[in-house]
């Protein structure tokens, strides 16, 4: 029944050894593919956006990995004409964009195989995942097609991994009607797998990261709604072009907060040292600190680059002066 994106507006609190401190988390729902009802590039605005913003992504299917649900992924991975890196002519390869993925973790629902290899020797579910990827023998047009669905989920992806729930209830009826059922109707495997697959997401996931630096959640607000806002005029979302807003508006927001910290201290100082005979050299000094205090912290800021740390810092000498 999801429409859109629907997120869970209170976040999960997350402490695992992905980040040396606890960190906030936000668990998004996104409307299920091929929506009847909508255009016909609907699916792919929509796993575009749950794709950019996230850290972790979860596909989730039905049964066994099977060449439909390889091809219901890969539709909406696509995306050479949805979206760019650099500019609107620059032909993006794959790997250029899998650098903006997020790893992937596909559930498969009311799973029944049992996971064992041709020789009946026992596989994870990683390597389930893995041999479902792997190329068709042949080549023919339909076979070098399906060859071309494993290549662009394994590029987009190169973290990935798999997770199998068995159904929840034997009884049909149940099964329509799982919303109100108590967890003591639910099967004891279901419910085990359920807790385990929970314990997984916790500690795999990550905070979001772009450019291999640490996302702020104003930071990822920013990005979303230019996004949203350039695929709302029917434009090509083109995502160095979003970043260097984000990272700008940051810049902007780093400068006015230290001036205004430095702003604040100075008229503090200035009120309990004013009657000091030596007031003029105190406060000359006091400044000189001061200004070469949140210059350093402003260049240790490891989201800008060194440009951006040399036009930010003369913005602020010269507000300060």
């Amino acid at each position: 029944c999801t429409k859109g994106i629907w997120i869970w507006s209170e976040p999960l609190i997350i402490s695992n050894s992905q980040s040396n401190k606890p960190f906030p988390c936000f668990l998004i729902d996104t409307e299920g593919l091929g929506a009847y009802i909508e255009e016909i590039n609907h699916d792919t605005k929509i796993f575009l956006i749950a794709i950019l913003i996230s850290s972790l992504f979860i596909y989730n299917s039905f049964g066994a990995i099977d060449e439909i649900s390889l091809t219901s992924l890969s539709l909406v991975l696509n995306l050479g004409e949805t979206i760019k890196i650099k500019n609107l002519s620059h032909h993006d390869t794959e790997e250029e964009l899998a650098e903006y993925f997020p790893s992937l973790l596909w559930l498969l629902r009311d799973f029944s195989l049992k996971l064992e290899d041709i020789n009946g020797n026992a596989i994870t579910e990683k390597q389930y995942l893995e041999k479902a990827l792997e190329n068709v023998n042949g080549n023919d047009e339909i076979i070098n097609e399906k060859n071309r669905v494993r290549k662009l989920i394994r590029t987009y992806f190169p973290e990935r991994d798999c997770f199998t729930l068995v159904r929840p209830v034997e009884n049909e009826k149940d099964l329509q009607n799982l919303e109100y059922l108590p967890d003591e109707e639910l099967r004891k495997e279901f419910l085990e797998q359920s807790q385990m697959f929970r314990e997984k997401i916790m500690n795999i996931t990550t905070p979001k990261t772009f450019h291999k630096k640490l996302f702020s959640g104003a930071m990822l607000i920013e990005l979303v709604e230019n996004i949203l806002d350039t695929i709302n005029s029917g434009s090509i979302p083109i995502i160095e072009n979003s970043w260097k807003y984000v990272i700008q508006n940051e810049a902007i927001k780093s400068t006015e907060n230290y001036f205004n910290q430095f702003s604040k201290e100075i008229r503090e100082f200035r009120e309990k040292n004013k009657n000091s005979k030596d007031f003029d050299k105190k406060m000359k000094n006091y400044t000189k600190n001061l200004t070469n205090k949140y210059i350093n912290e402003l260049n240790s800021n490891e989201l800008f680059d060194d440009d951006m740390k040399n036009e930010i810092s003369n913005k602020l000498k010269n507000k300060i002066n």
